[in-house]
């Protein structure tokens, strides 16, 4: 086999293992809260789920950025803010002060 194709190989492999060990790390969804079997069962579930709907999340808001940041560094910033849900004439509308840095994401995230 080429060198070319073996590092491509192991560079995509190397990929997979950081999103593997991001889910991991980040969603914690190795853990075991409960000792029912359904509940441990749910809870990995709802890791990959929310996982999932996160790095949508990350492709949306970073479309055709060459390096995309972890989701552990996008969801601190987003979850560590004040903000207000209001719910008006069927929709939700999230008010964040207008001198916020990421106000942008929250624009991605609620249109």
């Amino acid at each position: 086999m080429e060198a070319k194709k073996v590092i491509t190989i192991y560079n995509e492999r190397a990929e997979i293992e950081n999103r593997i060990k991001e889910w991991k790390n980040t969603l914690r969804w190795d853990k075991k809260s409960c000792h029912r079997i359904a509940a441990n069962q749910a809870r990995p579930l709802v890791g990959s789920l929310a996982f999932n709907l996160l790095h949508m999340i990350r492709d949306a808001a970073f479309w055709g950025a060459s390096v995309k940041p972890s989701i552990d560094s996008i969801i601190r910033p987003l979850t560590k803010v004040g903000a207000k849900a209001a719910y008006h004439a069927r929709t939700w509308h999230v008010h964040v002060a207008t001198a916020f840095p990421l106000t942008r994401y929250y624009h991605i995230l609620f249109a």
